[in-house]
């Protein structure tokens, strides 16, 4: 089945053709031309968006990228076992992005609600002081 974007133009179908942008590849030209435009990144700046911490969609994770990304990681931890190595304080490693699902999100909350929970208990003055702001 084709799709004439022009005629989704003229029949006025919005939505319909925000979920097509919403589902282009990162590599299009379209998200590519949308990056190097100065005055959507202005915009951006003054609505207060902040960029986000690079992730990768799942509809982007194809079997290479996964194995390439492992290699990417890897290859940090061994530049860094190296600096080590050689007593130098290596950086810390920064992974190479990847998917994000709300499988992650809901554990990454959970983790951070139980930290909240122990600081709490073992130092309740925090916990006072984080209320009160």
């Amino acid at each position: 089945m084709r799709l004439d974007l022009a005629t989704e133009w003229r029949s006025r179908r919005w939505r319909r053709l925000l979920n097509i942008i919403d589902r282009l590849p990162r590599h299009s030209a379209y998200v590519e031309a949308l990056t190097d435009d100065e005055e959507f990144a202005e915009a951006m700046l003054a609505q207060g968006i902040p960029p986000g911490k690079a992730t990768r969609r799942l509809a982007d994770w194809s079997p290479t990228v996964e194995l390439l990304t492992g290699i990417l990681d890897r290859l940090a931890e061994v530049t860094q076992a190296i600096a080590a190595s050689r007593g130098v304080k290596p950086r810390k490693i920064v992974r190479a992005p990847h998917p994000v699902t709300a499988l992650d999100r809901i554990r990454q909350r959970r983790r951070y609600e139980t930290h909240r929970s122990v600081v709490a208990r073992v130092l309740p003055h925090k916990n006072k002081d984080k209320a009160a702001h």
